[in-house]
């Protein structure tokens, strides 16, 4: 079984290590790119437009969320039986990428 090494740097901020986890990840990354391109969507329109099957993009739509990389126009806990629509977050997602960035060129 690999080894999965953390970083015992400083530098490794919480930002730093979200943005790996949502930019490492194909199905996220095209997520975002479907938001950003065609804006608010529910998850079955981003189910219907990208590569990853349900299950898939719930669990995603849940990190995104959780990281800030999307949001969403109905609260956690009060989406039972509603479709909620989900937008990308440009600001969030420019200061993961950012911290990633300062964190690789070491700035």
């Amino acid at each position: 079984m690999p080894r999965i090494t953390q970083p015992h740097d400083d530098a490794w901020s919480p930002d730093v290590e979200a943005a790996v986890s949502t930019f490492g990840n194909r199905a996220r990354n095209e997520i975002l790119r479907f938001l950003t391109t065609f804006g608010p969507a529910t998850r079955g329109d981003i189910v219907d437009s990208v590569s990853a099957g349900e299950p898939s993009v719930a669990k995603h739509l849940v990190a995104l969320e959780q990281v800030g990389a999307i949001v969403v126009d109905v609260p956690a806990g009060r989406r039972h039986g509603r479709s909620p629509r989900y937008s990308a977050n440009p600001t969030r997602i420019k200061e993961l990428l950012d911290a990633h960035l300062r964190y690789v060129l070491e700035e």
